[in-house]
């Protein structure tokens, strides 16, 4: 299978930890430049980028509020500066909170929809025009098994997971003549901080309900995401990849 990213550059949010370290260090493997790009923790982007530059690859960290429009154009300008277009998106920024409805205010669900949608939204939107030049893109946003299994008490981070799903679906036919893939992957439970997994009883009910057996780790999601940014994947678009252990079976 051809998995050869050489000479391509990839921008991955929300890399310096969890699923985006994983899928950045992955690309980085495949011969891909890497954009590794944080919002608050530097060190830990900085370690991302230093792993794939001693595994012979090239990266480089990125400092950006992806939820902050401004933030995002000069985000594309440093990395087009420093490395090259973008020809690989990886829209992997997010955030979430427990919270049921009653308690959710007006700027808790903005910050989400804001992080984990209207990020994607505009960094698709600086990523398509040059790749549409230059006849060739991969775009892969990272959705969620609770965009179709539902998820109590945090109804904004399900909301906008499920709104990855009908921005990745539209992309892929608004862009699809010009050698553009729009692909979304849904991972269920991944052992990483935000899982939150080592309350009482919590990982082994995780378990339970994952037909394979196990949580999941980075790099099962980071092997779907080097899938759908080579070139073997050409003619798979539109797709939502569920990475769950047949958890969304049920």
């Amino acid at each position: 299978m051809d998995n050869n990213l050489a000479g391509k550059v990839a921008l991955v949010t929300g890399a310096s930890r969890g699923i985006g370290s994983g899928i950045a260090q992955a690309l980085g493997e495949c011969g891909a430049a890497v954009a590794v790009n944080y919002h608050t923790n530097r060190d830990a982007a900085l370690e991302v980028a230093e792993k794939i530059r001693h595994a012979g690859g090239t990266a480089e960290a990125f400092g950006a509020d992806v939820a902050n429009p401004e933030d995002i154009e000069q985000l594309f300008a440093e990395v087009r500066e420093k490395m090259g277009p973008v020809d690989v998106l990886v829209n992997n920024a997010g955030i979430h909170q427990h919270l049921p409805i009653e308690e959710l205010s007006w700027e808790d669900w903005l910050k989400v929809v804001q992080v984990n949608l209207n990020a994607a939204f505009l960094t698709c939107k600086h990523a398509i025009p040059g790749m549409k030049e230059r006849r060739w893109g991969r775009i892969i946003n990272t959705s969620s098994i609770n965009a179709f299994a539902g998820t109590s008490v945090e109804c904004h981070y399900g909301a906008t997971k499920a709104g990855l799903v009908g921005l990745t679906k539209a992309l892929a036919l608004e862009t699809a003549a010009f050698g553009i893939t729009v692909n979304a992957i849904a991972p269920g439970a991944i052992d990483t901080d935000m899982l939150d997994a080592d309350k009482p009883g919590r990982r082994e009910k995780l378990i339970s309900n994952i037909p394979v057996g196990r949580i999941g780790v980075p790099g099962d999601i980071a092997h779907a995401a080097v899938f759908l940014a080579s070139p073997a994947a050409s003619f798979v678009t539109g797709q939502i990849i569920h990475v769950n252990g047949g958890e969304g079976l049920y």
